[in-house]
């Protein structure tokens, strides 16, 4: 069965199958937002890389933005070359990811949660961060627009982690519903 298919029925979401280049998805209905889950092949030149993500389109107007990824061996050249991050006072937190933001008392504020900590540090791999480009990949949005992303290496097919990555998604919109400018579409 299509994981897709198989997400949307667990979950109560509804199944949108792809066309050309587009792969099928699940969407959900949370709230006010739509949250959606698909696989995306990012293409550059000879080399092809095949993506899960999830995309949740925000609006607003305080230009909040952050980013929460595991500390590969990239990004820890980054930080040796200078690439700040903030420490949330969380240490095995701190020591496992790196955090950006241009907010560092909101991004607190956001992490501050425990359930949001405890569903990231569960993930074995985590680039979550607000994006002002459609898809993270993609044109840029228009100004206030951007969206609350997530993606991965592969194809996730395990719908525990699916519905895992969706718990998360609910929690950080509910929480920066609380701490920031974001506006209910």
């Amino acid at each position: 069965m299509n994981i897709w298919n198989e997400f949307a029925n667990e979950i109560e979401g509804t199944f949108k199958e792809g066309y050309s280049w587009r792969s099928d998805s699940t969407e959900i209905k949370y709230k006010h937002w739509k949250i959606t889950f698909d696989n995306y092949t990012l293409w550059s030149g000879k080399f092809r890389a095949i993506m899960t993500r999830i995309i949740v389109p925000i609006t607003l107007h305080d230009n909040f933005n952050f980013e929460v990824y595991n500390e590969g061996f990239i990004r820890k050249v980054e930080k040796l070359f200078g690439a700040q991050d903030i420490e949330i006072g969380y240490p095995d937190f701190d020591k496992t990811f790196t955090i950006k933001s241009n907010n560092d008392t909101k991004t607190k504020a956001l992490l501050r949660n425990k359930e949001i900590r405890d569903l990231i540090s569960s993930q074995k791999e985590v680039n979550i961060q607000i994006c002002n480009q459609k898809g993270i990949w993609e044109e840029k949005l228009p100004k206030n627009e951007f969206e609350l992303s997530y993606y991965c290496d592969g194809k996730v097919l395990d719908l525990n982690i699916l519905k895992s990555l969706l718990e998360l998604f609910k929690l950080l919109l509910d929480e920066m519903l609380q701490i920031t400018a974001i506006t209910v579409k």
